[in-house]
């Protein structure tokens, strides 16, 4: 049977960046724990987080725009560029040969969303590319870091990136949500969607990264927070369906949502890296894993109402990691580096729970016999 693995962007991205959130962790939480901080931060953004965008956005834009994206050689170059990205990134010696690596993916995926775009002159699409672009400044400022030349620079990469992902999370989860959940309950539902919320949470947002990446611990910081987590509560409210729970599929994005609420109230009131890890482990993460399994079965030709068995199970690791990481070191902080080592399990659990089910699926043609 041929292999489909480069037919469209979500086939080698999903299944790369799915490999690497097992392999990464598991080092992590093994032999560079916990002395490879920077590390550990930098590749979950730019390397997990970076691979999944890249997966959704080539096959997204695709369906946005009416034009092809990268496909066959042009996309296993992409894909290779970011492996060898990850692979040099393990070695001191050559970490700065990686960041490099990683700017020249981050301005090359860059340039084939960006296309796509400009040729249909579908201008709704700046704020995806504002976030690609602040993605790609974020790295810029780690390779300065990293090389000496800016001071702090790592660290502000490192927060930079991150808010570029969120800010990304947001906007698209305010498209697929919603649109989901109409379709997805099974019965007729009534969204409410307040755009007046819509622009108010970009703006504040907009604000909020630049103070939380240059001041932190600022109190407009944290008032900001408690703004937006208010602004999101409500509009996550109106997506709202008791018919979800029936459906693991949406569940899982609304829990992932909530979770990203979650981090601004923790922003507010607990340690920085509380709300780290709840907008990362159980906002990002929670979002990855429930896009990726529900993006994989439609477009590779099967039933989105009739996900594999035990994904529900992958969805609980995955949010058992994020409870993990951040409730039980604040509850019982003498336990903490156990609970960060059982947290570390439990995302491996669930993202190898995705291999095992969704690998088969991303680098075989699709099951309905039609073209990607």
């Amino acid at each position: 049977m041929q292999s489909a693995l480069f037919n469209l962007g979500f086939r080698p991205f999903f299944l790369l960046g799915a490999a690497f959130a097992v392999v990464a962790m598991a080092l992590w939480i093994g032999p560079l724990f916990p002395t490879a901080v920077i590390w550990h931060a930098h590749e979950m953004i730019y390397g997990f987080t970076a691979a999944v965008i890249a997966g959704f956005l080539l096959t997204a834009v695709r369906n946005w725009t009416g034009v092809m994206t990268l496909h066959g050689a042009p996309l296993a170059a992409l894909a290779a560029l970011w492996l060898a990205a990850r692979l040099l990134a393990l070695f001191p010696d050559t970490l700065i040969w990686a960041a490099k690596l990683d700017g020249l993916f981050l301005l090359f995926l860059s340039a084939a969303i960006f296309w796509p775009v400009y040729r249909v002159r579908q201008w709704r699409q700046w704020g995806v590319l504002a976030c690609l672009a602040f993605l790609l400044g974020g790295q810029i400022l780690f390779l300065l870091g990293a090389t000496g030349i800016l001071p702090g620079g790592r660290d502000t990469g490192i927060r930079v990136g991150l808010f570029a992902a969120l800010g990304l999370i947001f906007i698209i989860g305010a498209r697929v949500i919603p649109f989901f959940t109409e379709r997805g309950v099974g019965h007729p539902v009534t969204i409410k969607r307040y755009p007046w919320i819509d622009r108010w949470i970009m703006a504040l947002f907009t604000l909020f990264a630049a103070l939380a990446i240059f001041a932190p611990g600022n109190i407009v910081t944290r008032l900001l927070a408690l703004m937006l987590a208010a602004l999101h509560l409500v509009r996550l409210s109106g997506w709202y369906d008791s018919g979800i729970w029936r459906k693991p599929l949406l569940w899982v994005l609304h829990l992932a949502y909530l979770w990203l609420i979650l981090g601004w109230v923790l922003f507010a009131l607990a340690p920085r890296s509380l709300a780290i890890h709840a907008w990362a482990a159980g906002g990002l993460g929670g979002m990855v894993i429930g896009m990726i399994c529900r993006v994989s079965l439609g477009h590779t030709g099967r039933d989105i109402h009739r996900p594999p068995r035990g994904v529900a199970i992958l969805f609980a690791l995955v949010f058992a990691a994020a409870m993990l990481r951040t409730a039980l070191p604040w509850l019982l902080p003498q336990y903490t580096l156990f609970w960060y080592r059982l947290a570390g399990l439990a995302w491996i659990g669930a993202f190898s729970g995705f291999l095992w089910w969704y690998a088969p699926m991303l680098w075989q043609p699709r099951a309905d016999g039609k073209p990607d």
